[in-house]
């Protein structure tokens, strides 16, 4: 079983999940910014989902009050390259907004002031924040002049009731602390999915996520089956592949078991009428290919 998978796939499932939502995307910016925002400061979330031209996407991104247009990534493995992936998403993102014509006419196109943020959940020790800068990877020597720079601000918020994040939202804290008490549980013994759903009802119990936690309870729980269920399924074909490895090749039985597999999962999760957006990101499948399955299997 490949644990770090793991931690990678539920953590960034759930963080997905429950940060698309404009009163925590407000709330987090608020600490982040170190000011209050209302309702007022309106939340327009354009997270890039990739499309058949542009495989790009991130974890969230929103446009705040107009003004701030901020990326944010959930990680449990550090990983030196964010900042050249948000110059992808940057870019990516202004592709996206902006006709390109505009670029031709002699008149300055407004753009929001673009900020990016990781939230960084792993078992690795690290700052309680520092900065990540993509002139890091230059290949250049002395003081030559950067003529490009994009700044990644990084956030250890691996729970600790006093770190200054975790007491400025209550969002946040709130994520910080279910991740937390799932690692918890299986430190004690629990198996991946026991471990969730005991810190669910735990965390119910102590008014933490308790709304997110109740209306989303099948949905989490989905995710991690999904999860489970694929990198168990993985496992057994790769012992099976070696045993037929001469008339098949390992790496072909497995590809075809995750196949299946996955098909089988998202069939499921279609049969109990689950969002499609969700279906998309759990399985890792554009948004027309499970529109696409489901119509096949006369679902949709």
């Amino acid at each position: 079983m490949k644990s770090g998978t793991h931690g990678r796939q539920y953590q960034d499932s759930v963080f997905r999940a429950y940060f698309n939502d404009a009163d925590r995307l407000r709330d987090l910016a608020g600490a982040l910014h170190g000011r209050t925002y209302t309702m007022d400061d309106a939340v327009e979330i354009v997270t890039l989902e990739g499309t058949f031209l542009s495989q790009v996407k991130n974890d969230i991104s929103f446009l705040l009050a107009g003004r701030h247009l901020v990326f944010i990534e959930h990680q449990s493995t550090p990983n030196e390259n964010m900042p050249l992936r948000c110059l992808y998403y940057i870019c990516e993102q202004l592709r996206k907004e902006i006709d390109g014509k505009q670029l031709y006419r002699n008149r300055r196109i407004p753009l929001p002031v673009p900020e990016f943020h990781v939230f960084y959940t792993g078992v690795k020790e690290l700052p309680e924040e520092f900065v990540m800068r993509l002139s890091d990877s230059y290949q250049h020597a002395g003081d030559d002049k950067i003529h490009l720079e994009l700044l990644v601000m990084v956030h250890n918020v691996v729970y600790r009731a006093q770190k200054a994040l975790l007491m400025k939202s209550r969002a946040l804290h709130d994520y910080s602390y279910f991740i937390h008490d799932i690692k918890a549980n299986i430190a004690a013994g629990m198996e991946l999915p026991q471990a969730i759903r005991a810190a669910m009802q735990t965390c119910i119990d102590r008014d933490i996520m308790r709304n997110f936690l109740k209306e989303h309870e099948r949905e989490v729980v989905d995710m991690v089956n999904f999860e489970w269920n694929q990198d168990l399924f993985e496992a057994a074909k790769f012992e099976d592949g070696r045993e037929q490895g001469r008339a098949e090749g390992r790496a072909e039985g497995r590809e075809q078991g995750r196949d299946e597999e996955r098909g089988t999962m998202i069939l499921n999760m279609l049969r109990e009428k689950m969002p499609l957006e969700l279906i998309a990101k759990v399985s890792n499948l554009s948004l027309e290919k499970v529109r696409e399955l489901g119509q096949m299997h006369s679902l949709l």
